[in-house]
């Protein structure tokens, strides 16, 4: 790569990456996130970190939801074992 071309990328500024990251690690909020900054970031890091993060966080979902579809009955057998002995330890009953 030229010289001239790197020096016209912008970079990324600490508090810009910091801030990614904490609304990255917002459940929920982070999708929201993602699909913004790949339409609106202004440099190419930015918008290959969202698009990968944005997969991720996807993939991560589909897994969760096959894992809760395949093993829901173990789930609610392991709740209705587990809420007994939370309200025989005093805790309130949800």
């Amino acid at each position: 790569m030229s010289k001239d071309k790197k020096k016209s990328e912008k970079s990324v500024s600490f508090i810009n990456w910091f801030f990614t990251l904490i609304f990255s690690w917002l459940p929920g909020v982070n999708i929201i996130f993602f699909i913004f900054t790949i339409a609106f970031a202004k440099t190419r890091s930015k918008r290959n970190y969202a698009i990968a993060g944005l997969v991720l966080a996807l993939i991560l979902a589909l897994a969760a939801s096959i894992m809760l579809f395949w093993f829901s009955d173990n789930v609610v057998a392991w709740l209705k074992d587990i809420l007994p002995e939370a309200e025989a330890a005093g805790g309130a009953a949800v």
